[in-house]
């Protein structure tokens, strides 16, 4: 039974394995015809592409020289891919089917590979060719449209150059040069372009282009360059070092400007700068013009500076004389006023030492404006430097004019403080006056020893206040202190009163309202016991406290009002 079953079994894989390997082989087939089919409808395509179209684009050029030499090389190239590389390729494909045909699929495959790469490199050759094709057509087709406008350009030039003859002075046979080199260059390009040199007629052509802008350029600019060199820098240079001679007779200080040396350089440079000119160097000599140029109204700047300067010193030196006059006046006032003032009042020696301080700074002022005055007068400094130190002046005498102001504002405030002293001695005393009054109508039977303390405080402090404003000198500042002291006790003494008077009648309204109660409530009628005993003793926060204790007990609602009912009248 065993041995008759593994043969079935070998018969079995036997199929499968035969099954696998003709559809393996159709498959592989398959793939390689696609592939046979893809690679023949590119060659066909190759082949009809109509390339022998583009290479007789260019039958109607010149046929010599290097047009000749390209024609004859892509029509070869052409010849060969379609005449040897192509059919190769067709046999090439033709064994590669035959083949797949023999289940050779390895030397299948690699004939594929190889027949893709050779197309791959005839499409290279091809765009390369199309390419140098188009380069060339484009070059004759932009050359013939350029040689219009480069003739017509190259004739306006040298008509320019020509009327221009005498205002480009030495520059002009440079030019002239210039313009013969170029016109010998278009003879060249219209040379190559007979000899069919297409591609290297274009190269001549753009470089024509290019220097005969150069020189319209330089025949543009070079007539404005030379009257700069010739004549305008040189007539302002010449302008400049006459107003110098000029102002430095009207006494202006000049040598910080060292324009003399300016102008040397400036000539030197005009020297070179007319050289290379000659040499048609415009471009690089144009940058150093307009910065020769910029130096030169900078020169003229400053001395425009300095003369307004002049007019600036001129006006603010008498502004500056008569103001110190005005200021020494001033401080003699203040002087003065202060000598005065000591005669009343102890200054402090802040403040002396501040009116000593402006003393020297005026000193120093008037040593500053003398030694611009002589400045001036003996023409030693530029008016420029001058008129900054006239500024300064002028702002640090604003500055102590200030000064003199506070400190004389100061001694008046000395009176004002005096009389504000006793302004507040009268308000302080009838604050005391008041009080007392307010004591004496409230009708206690006492009054408790620190209530007298503090008031008789008060007092001693405002007779204290009373004498000192009675001294010579008065000492303000002393007076302001204790006047403070003053203002404070007898500010504490009124409140202490207001509250001695209301805790007093409030005590005796609470009695009198918990009367009603005592022969009801035993503890009602010892706490007002001991309340009256308090208020007897002139003890009038205690009484209060336990009285109010007492009417807690029976109504505590009319306590609020009670207070309320005291309270309001005492204070209006």
């Amino acid at each position: 039974m065993e041995e008759g079953v593994l043969p079935l079994e070998y018969i079995v894989i036997a199929i499968i394995l035969l099954v696998a390997v003709i559809l393996y082989g159709t498959f592989a087939r398959r793939k390689i015809y696609n592939e046979i089919d893809r690679l023949e409808e590119w060659k066909i395509d190759i082949l009809n592409r109509p390339v022998t179209d583009e290479i007789s684009r260019v039958k109607g050029f010149t046929m010599s020289g290097q047009t000749e030499e390209k024609f004859e090389k892509w029509r070869e190239e052409w010849d060969e891919i379609v005449a040897v590389k192509l059919p190769n390729l067709e046999e090439q494909l033709m064994d590669t089917e035959e083949a797949a045909e023999k289940y050779r699929f390895r030397k299948a495959k690699a004939t594929l590979v190889e027949t893709r790469e050779r197309l791959e490199q005839i499409e290279k050759r091809i765009e390369l060719m199309l390419e140098d094709i188009n380069e060339l057509v484009s070059s004759e087709e932009q050359n013939r449209t350029d040689i219009i406008s480069v003739q017509e350009v190259f004739r306006e030039a040298k008509q320019r150059l020509l009327s221009q003859n005498r205002s480009l002075g030495k520059a002009y046979p440079t030019l002239d040069a210039d313009l013969d080199e170029l016109k010998q260059n278009l003879k060249h390009y219209e040379q190559l372009t007979e000899e069919g040199n297409y591609l290297e007629a274009r190269s001549v052509l753009m470089e024509i282009q290019e220097r005969l802008t150069a020189v319209q350029d330089k025949i543009a600019v070079t007539p404005e360059l030379i009257a700069l060199v010739h004549t305008q820098i040189p007539a302002q240079l010449k302008e400049l070092e006459d107003g110098t001679s000029a102002m430095a007779s009207e006494g202006y200080v000049l040598d910080h400007l060292e324009i003399q040396d300016h102008i040397e350089q400036v000539e030197s440079d005009l020297v070179r700068f007319e050289s290379a000119i000659q040499k048609t160097e415009v471009q690089e000599m144009k940058t150093e013009i307009d910065s020769v140029r910029r130096s030169i109204e900078g020169l003229y700047d400053q001395l425009e500076a300095e003369v307004d300067a002049r007019h600036l010193v001129t006006e603010k030196v008498e502004e500056i004389e008569h103001e110190l006059f005005k200021t020494n006046s001033y401080l003699q006032d203040l002087q003065e006023e202060t000598n005065v003032v000591q005669l009343s009042y102890r200054l402090e020696e802040q403040e002396l030492n501040m009116i000593k301080d402006i003393e020297l700074k005026i000193s120093d002022m008037h040593i500053r404006f003398n030694a611009v005055r002589e400045a001036v007068d003996g023409n030693q400094q530029a008016y420029t430097t001058l008129a900054e130190t006239v500024l300064s002046l002028k702002e640090d005498l604003a500055t102590i004019d200030h000064e003199m102001q506070i400190q004389k504002e100061n001694l008046h405030m000395l009176r004002r403080d005096e009389l504000k002293a006793l302004d507040t001695i009268k308000d302080l005393k009838r604050k005391l006056i008041e009080s007392r009054r307010m004591m004496k109508l409230s009708n206690l039977p006492g009054i408790p020893e620190s209530y007298l303390d503090g008031y008789e405080l008060a007092e001693d402090i405002i007779i204290e206040l009373s004498e000192r404003l009675s001294d010579v000198p008065l000492d303000i500042y002393q007076i302001n202190e204790v006047l403070a002291d003053a203002e404070r006790a007898v500010e504490h003494s009124t409140e202490i009163t207001k509250k001695l008077v209301e805790d007093a009648v409030l005590t005796e309204r609470l009695i009198q309202f918990g009367n009603r109660y005592r022969g009801k409530h035993r503890s009602v009628d010892e706490l007002l016991q001991k309340a009256e005993d308090h208020f007897r003793q002139y003890e009038y926060d205690d009484a209060l406290s336990t009285a109010e204790a007492a009417i807690e007990k029976v109504d505590p609602q009319v306590l609020q009002t009670l207070k309320n009912d005291v309270r309001e009248p005492v204070k209006s």
